[in-house]
């Protein structure tokens, strides 16, 4: 028992130990954060890959990273950038300060066939939900119903399409409510939640039913509810309630680019059961 204790006690110690050294780790990045002229010297620089994804990533979450010269930097990192984690910190840029016609820039890299690269195409996806642009529904169904895709790419597609009141996205989300991984079958259902406002969950059959009784009188996005892009919070770290000049704001979910709302109710999963 007395080695027991022993060893436990150096688990502990050594667990703390990392998560102390973790923290101050961050603090350090926190407290050096690079200057808006280093990170677009950064974000340039044709040698280090490393550089210019950290740049890109610091212009793209500044208060002026939506400035002209930056996205055409994104744009071409986006299609140009031999290096898979340039590309993906670009097209996330395209997606936060983008307009609708980047979607069409942006969808090609869904494909497996465009990039090999699955972080590239789950940031795709990611950015395709914040612009909104019919043309890219075609590339959101291929990508979802790509059996080798995985399923973190899967259910971020999910999400992507519950802006677009179509019978081919039904279809595609249908689909998806069967997924092995529920990630992917809750992302759908909510998909369908808002496209029609009904809420049947998971329950492939109970929507199949219902969408066809709805198709049948020609109304079944009559109840749409409006979509809002999710967005990424988190509480707050012991030293950044320490640090209490440094105040985080966190996004909020909005409308996508290029997608006015209706009005209509805009939280998730607050309407009454499906109806049908």
């Amino acid at each position: 028992m007395t080695v027991y204790r022993v060893l436990t006690a150096i688990a502990l110690v050594s667990g703390l130990s990392s998560c102390i050294a973790d923290d101050l780790s961050e603090i350090g990045r926190v407290f050096n954060t690079p200057t808006p002229n280093e990170a677009a010297r950064d974000a340039l620089d044709p040698y280090d890959p490393n550089k210019r994804r950290e740049g890109v990533v610091l212009l793209s979450t500044a208060t002026f990273g939506g400035a002209a010269p930056y996205m055409k930097l994104y744009r071409d990192y986006t299609d140009h950038d031999p290096d898979p984690l340039v590309k993906a910190a670009a097209i996330t840029a395209l997606g936060r300060h983008g307009t609708p016609d980047d979607a069409e820039l942006i969808a090609p890299w869904l494909s497996m066939e465009q990039s090999s690269h699955q972080h590239v195409r789950w940031c795709a996806a990611l950015a395709l939900q914040r612009l909104h642009n019919a043309s890219v529904v075609p590339d959101l169904i291929r990508s979802l119903t790509d059996a080798r895709e995985v399923s973190e790419v899967h259910e971020a597609v999910c999400v992507a399409l519950g802006q677009y009141p179509e019978d081919r996205v039904v279809q595609g989300l249908l689909a998806s409510l069967d997924a092995r991984q529920l990630s992917v079958s809750a992302a759908a259902g909510e998909s369908m939640h808002l496209l029609t406002g009904q809420n049947w969950g998971t329950d492939a059959s109970a929507w199949s039913e219902w969408y066809r009784g709805a198709l049948a009188d020609g109304k079944p996005f009559q109840t749409q509810l409006d979509y809002l892009y999710p967005t990424y919070s988190r509480d707050k770290v012991w030293w950044e309630h320490v640090a209490f000049w440094m105040d985080q704001h966190w996004e909020v979910p909005q409308s996508p680019a290029g997608l006015q709302p209706s009005g209509r109710r805009t939280t998730w999963g607050d309407s009454p059961e499906g109806d049908g």
